[in-house]
């Protein structure tokens, strides 16, 4: 992973989760700027307001602010892309986004993180959110912590990924001063 990143593509999930950790603004420290396409504006913000979602409404909020921003897609090539990869249209939409803008893509879905690794993009997930912020000192070691506890109960981690995280905050060497 490089240090610096201007601008992402983000699939539903990231955004999800870090909106009910209350860490969605990290991403607009880590990145300024998050594309998402149009199919992952309608499942994180219509359907999710639909279903009466906190986090629809927060996300919504952000992207009337203007540092997250809606692309339209082309929707019946990545239909089938969705299909052949077995990952569900929003995931499709994003990876293509990022691969034809040159972007990183923020994702959390393995099958899709698979997908997009094979395409050459570089691939960011929720975890890695929290771990960059720390290491580079735009929160404290211990609210990543304290925030990769709140992700693991509102997305699915296994034993190992988790305590590979909670190690890889523990021994960073930050930019800041923290404990």
């Amino acid at each position: 992973m490089g240090n610096e990143i201007d601008m992402i593509v983000s699939n539903s999930g990231p955004l999800i989760h870090l909106a009910k950790i209350d860490q969605l603004e990290l991403l607009k420290k880590l990145f300024g700027k998050v594309i998402i396409p149009h199919d992952v504006e309608l499942e994180v913000v219509d359907r999710g307001k639909e279903e009466g979602n906190a986090d629809a409404f927060m996300i919504e909020s952000e992207i009337e602010k203007g540092w997250i921003s809606v692309e339209s897609g082309n929707g019946a090539k990545i239909k089938e892309i969705a299909e052949s990869a077995g990952i569900d249209i929003g995931e499709a939409s994003a990876i293509m986004l990022a691969k034809g803008r040159k972007f990183p893509i923020l994702i959390d879905d393995l099958a899709a993180r698979r997908f997009a690794a094979g395409m050459g993009l570089e691939v960011v997930g929720s975890i890695g959110v929290l771990i960059r912020s720390a290491r580079m000192g735009k929160i404290l070691k211990s609210e990543a912590l304290e925030a990769l506890d709140k992700l693991a109960r509102v997305m699915w981690l296994s034993v190992d990924i988790y305590e590979d995280a909670r190690k890889a905050i523990e021994s960073l060497e930050t930019m800041k001063n923290n404990p």
